[in-house]
């Protein structure tokens, strides 16, 4: 008689590679929907965002209170930074600074905050600042921001006009072109 191992179910599951098996991958499967609950729960509990996006801009109100505009491009989004230009620097460092009154996330999946401030200079009015993520970084956007209270306003003896021009070669080209397209009458 031959000296063998006893039989054992687990012996008799060699595979060549190491992939897994039909218990493993039913056992997996099983798993993974209470770990992308409990993954969900714990990413959703706290949202540090708001109170990140409240400081990028207190960050910026005091780089502009400084007068450091290198610190001021850094806090600001691409199309925001060349209003840096035009930034009349000495009035913005006496004035008193806006204070913050908190953040909130424009919808759930967004990126793009709304800060709340009130203005100690104007009586304490209330306004909001746009604050987005851009690479990786939250950031004022001062564009946003104005488009937030702009209005579209026309003056009073504003009418649409039409004006005449002379039709170019290029004109009489494609002219041209249209009318060699159209099916004979």
């Amino acid at each position: 008689m031959e000296n063998r191992a006893p039989y054992r179910p687990s012996a008799q599951r060699f595979h060549s590679s190491p992939s897994l098996g039909h218990d493993d991958i039913y056992n997996m499967n099983a798993r993974t929907p209470t770990l992308l609950l409990l993954a969900a729960f714990v990413g959703c509990s706290h949202d540090g965002g708001s109170q990140d996006a409240s400081a990028a801009f207190a960050a910026f109100q005091t780089a502009l209170q400084q007068k450091d505009r290198e610190a001021c491009r850094k806090l600001l989004t691409v199309e925001s930074q060349p209003a840096l230009d035009g930034m009349p620097w000495d009035a913005v460092a006496k004035k008193k600074p806006l204070n913050v009154l908190g953040a909130a996330r424009q919808n759930r999946y967004s990126q793009i905050y709304r800060v709340e401030v009130e203005d100690p200079n104007n009586g304490d009015a209330r306004g909001q600042f746009i604050v987005v993520r851009e690479y990786g970084q939250l950031v004022v956007d001062l564009v946003a921001s104005a488009g937030l209270t702009a209005k579209i306003v026309e003056a009073s003896g504003s009418k649409e006009q039409f004006e005449p021009v002379p039709l170019s070669p290029k004109d009489h080209e494609r002219i041209r072109e249209y009318e060699l397209s159209q099916p004979p009458r």
